[in-house]
């Protein structure tokens, strides 16, 4: 198996009568590499009257904090994968999402996810500029700038998915749209700045309202409480 996927088939872990045969490294991680701990969370967390949810193929828990343990259905479909997903659906902003809404905004918390390269700063520029010069301060900037690209592809996908009938976003979904949009807006705000920083020696003040994103479904305004407005050509999230 990959380094990042741990064999714990030893274990001898059945759930919904298939057997869990292996886990993330990140997961086991979690537990300190203590693998009976980590069959004993599976075994709570999944237990016939056990606090989890169906979210498409795969199973959740569903727990007070601030990431979910998650089975996800290996390739032979026989068999269950253990990972953490990013995000729990009893904190804001995502426990207001209905059931059948989840598998979308799971699909989005998981692309979310691998794009966190956090916000670039001034340092980060000067630390490549030490080591490779000018070609390794404008790799840097343009991963960053591929990254945020990607970044707004999947809150398009994601505004996209969560359109009513009427065009725009559900009541339940403006809240969630606004903060990942916010989140967007930042780290684009700080690349931008750690750029004009670098080159002028001088960091310019970040402006975090005012500012339109605009994707197929609508349009996301950040100076405005409701955060997807229709648009006359598009329909609007």
């Amino acid at each position: 198996m990959p380094a990042s996927i741990v064999d714990i088939s030893h274990l001898c872990l059945a759930v919904h009568q298939r057997p869990v045969v292996s886990a993330s490294a990140e997961l086991v991680r979690c537990w300190g590499g203590d693998l009976d701990e980590l069959r004993d969370c599976l075994l709570e967390h999944f237990a016939p009257a056990g606090g989890y949810c169906k979210v498409g193929s795969d199973l959740h828990s569903v727990t007070p904090g601030s990431a979910e343990t998650r089975l996800r259905s290996r390739p032979d479909g026989a068999s269950w994968h253990a990972d953490l997903f990013h995000a729990g659906w009893l904190n804001s902003p995502y426990k207001d999402v209905p059931t059948d809404y989840r598998r979308q905004v799971a699909a989005y918390v998981d692309r979310a996810h691998e794009l966190d390269e956090g916000c670039l700063q001034e340092s980060d520029l000067r630390e490549a500029a030490g080591e490779g010069g000018a070609p390794a301060v404008e790799r840097l900037v343009r991963c960053h700038r591929d990254v945020l690209d990607q970044h707004y592809a999947a809150l398009d996908t994601l505004t996209g998915g969560l359109v009513a009938p009427d065009g725009r976003l559900f009541p339940w979904a403006q809240g969630l749209v606004l903060d990942e949009v916010q989140t967007h807006h930042m780290r684009r705000e700080w690349l931008g700045s750690a750029a004009i920083a670098y080159l002028s020696g001088q960091r310019p003040d970040t402006l975090f309202g005012g500012v339109r994103h605009d994707f197929r479904a609508g349009s996301v305004d950040l100076a405005r409480p409701t955060p997807v407005q229709p648009q006359e050509d598009a329909v609007m999230v």
